[in-house]
Order: C-alpha cells, then sequence, then structure tokens
C-alpha cells in the first residue's frame, strides 16, 4: 500500500473514532446518565464514569503520534498549485448596418420583448436617433426582441427581416 493511501486510510480510521465517540457521549447526555461533571452523581448505579482525563485519549490531539515508524507517513512535498485557467473574454456582438453600436447588449434569454404600438409604422435607423438613416420599416402592431439599448434606454436595437436597426422606445410597448 503507497504512503498516501496509508495516510489517507489512517486519517479515515481517525475521523471513524472521532465520530463514534461524538456519538456516545451524545447519547450518554441525551439519556442524562452524563451531565459532564466529575463528581456528579447522575448516572444510574449501575454505569461507571471514570473522571480521570487522562485516561481518555484523544485522537485528533497536535501530539498524537503512531505506534510503529511504518505507519507514520513522511513529510510529502506539497504539490505545485496549478494556476486557475483565465476565462475567456466575451465577444461583444457587431451588427452589421448600424452606424452606432449599442452601449448594453442583452444575454440571450434576458432579452425583452416590445411590440410597435398599433397606431405607427416605426423606421430603423443607423444609430439612436433621427438624424441617422432609415434601415427599414417596423409595420404597426410588430413584435420584436431588443439586443441591446443606448446609455439612457431610449432607443433599442432589434432585427427584423435580417437587418438590425435602432427603434425608439417611447414607440413600443413592452
Amino acid at each position: 500500500m503507497s504512503k498516501i493511501r496509508k495516510k489517507a486510510m489512517l486519517r479515515l480510521v481517525l475521523c471513524a473514532v472521532a465520530l463514534i465517540a461524538c456519538i456516545i457521549f451524545s447519547v450518554l447526555l441525551l439519556r442524562g446518565t452524563f451531565d459532564g461533571k466529575t463528581g456528579g452523581s447522575s448516572a444510574p448505579a449501575g454505569d461507571v464514569i471514570s473522571a480521570d482525563a487522562s485516561a481518555i485519549s484523544d485522537p485528533t490531539a497536535d501530539s498524537f503520534t503512531a505506534s510503529t515508524p511504518e505507519e507514520t507517513p513522511a513529510e510529502e512535498a506539497q504539490p505545485e498549485a496549478t494556476p486557475e485557467p483565465t476565462p475567456e473574454p466575451t465577444a461583444v456582438p457587431t451588427y452589421d448596418g448600424l452606424s452606432v453600436q449599442p452601449t448594453t447588449y442583452y444575454n440571450e434569454g434576458e432579452q425583452p420583448g416590445y411590440t410597435v404600438t398599433p397606431d405607427n409604422n416605426l423606421n430603423m435607423r443607423a444609430g439612436p436617433s433621427t438624424d441617422y438613416d432609415v434601415l427599414g420599416k417596423v409595420p404597426a402592431a410588430t413584435a420584436v426582441t431588443a439586443l441591446g439599448t443606448n446609455e439612457d434606454g431610449s432607443w433599442v436595437v432589434v432585427n427584423y427581416n435580417g437587418i438590425y436597426g435602432w427603434l425608439k422606445t417611447e414607440y413600443l410597448n413592452s
């Protein structure tokens, strides 16, 4: 058996002994046969409780040593820590045909849906302003999904019929 396995087995046995001792102590406390006082008389007549703490061996104590040198694990060099991998930066999408890209991008599944107001056909623009070129029209009452937004959220980028464009949120219902 390798030294590492012996060391692991020794630790496992010590943990098991400590667990058993805790269970026994808990049962004694719950039964009321051991109140933690050395001179207490709460034990029934047939039970014997030793008040000598030196008779109890603590396997978790720092001074614990194994009885044979073969059981004592040798000091082993700590394995070199593996550096954490650096996460790849998430690529910011670029939307073709736009003069201005959004400042905020929505993650897939978190993209808000909008409907164009029933009384307006909206112009899709190349940027978040009426100063930009019209790229297409979105008919009234059409559902669209926002892909991103400008800084103040007054315009959103959508994809309608394969064309990316900016729509004014004032004319959209959420």
